[in-house]
Formats: C-alpha cells, structure tokens, sequence
C-alpha cells in the first residue's frame, strides 16, 4: 500500500460513520445482543435507532423493541409486562405492516417472515402460562439472514 493510500484509509476510517452506515451497525449490534438473550442491551441499540432516525421500517423496529423488552420482563418475572409488550408488538409485527398487515422477507436482512411467525408461537406461550418460569426459553428465535433469493440483492 503506497503512503498515500494508507493515509486516504486512515482518514477514511476516522471521518465519522453516516447516517445509513450508523443505523446499520446499531441494527446489527442489537441483532447480536438480541441472539445472545441481552435483551436489554439489545433494546437500547434498537431504541437509539428508533428514535434518532425517520426509519421507512418504524413500526418494525417499534415492533422488535418491543419484542425485547417482553423477554426483559419475562426473564425479570414480570409475567404482566411481559404479555402487555409482546401483545403490542404483535401489533406492530402482523396488523400494522404494509404488506397485509405483515412484514416481507427480508427485512433488513433478515428473514422476517420466519421470526414473526416464531414470535406469534411465543406469545401465545406466554399467554398461556401461569408463571414466568413456566416459559419454555428455547422457543425464542435467533434473527437469522434471509435466505437470498437467486438475483435479488438483501
């Protein structure tokens, strides 16, 4: 690499991130916590972006946030809390999306479809039970890559 190159990379590396590439890193930072059961934490990088930036997918970060903050209060035993969130997120993930009602494949990347099906099997676990340690944890999907369709970018 010439000087010149290493110093265009350097100050390329040091000018802060833009706006699209901020959202992307705090999506996928939050993914990562999320996959990890940080439920909090995750939230907080999902919240940032939520309220920082006008999102053409609102309501769907709206509706993982509160997916989140669910398993938080289910995980702390706060079995109200827990269905109150999930139930409006529910909302946000199968009423409210501009396809339907729902949200397409993918979404961000990920398969979105896959993840809200799974997340309506939870709600209705968590609808069902009596105490929050009756909560089955391994019903809880990972936010998975969108299988990428044979053309079509993600």
């Amino acid at each position: 690499m010439s000087r010149q190159t290493a110093i265009d990379f350097v100050s390329r590396r040091s000018s802060p991130l833009t706006d699209e590439e901020r959202i992307d890193h705090l999506f996928e930072r939050g993914r990562t916590l999320f996959n990890r059961g940080e439920y909090f934490d995750a939230h907080e990088e999902w919240e940032e972006m939520w309220s920082e930036f006008n999102l053409r997918d609102r309501l769907f970060i709206q509706g993982l946030i509160q997916v989140t903050v669910s398993f938080y209060h289910l995980a702390t035993g706060n079995l109200r809390g827990s269905r109150n969130l999930m139930k409006r997120a529910i909302d946000k993930l199968t009423v409210r999306g501009p396809s339907e009602g729902r949200w397409d494949s993918p979404q961000r990347g990920i398969d979105s479809s896959r993840f809200i099906e799974e997340i309506e099997r939870c709600a209705g676990e968590i609808s069902g039970i009596d105490e929050p340690a009756d909560f089955d944890w391994n019903l809880v999907p990972q936010l998975q890559p969108a299988e990428q369709a044979e053309g079509e970018p993600l």
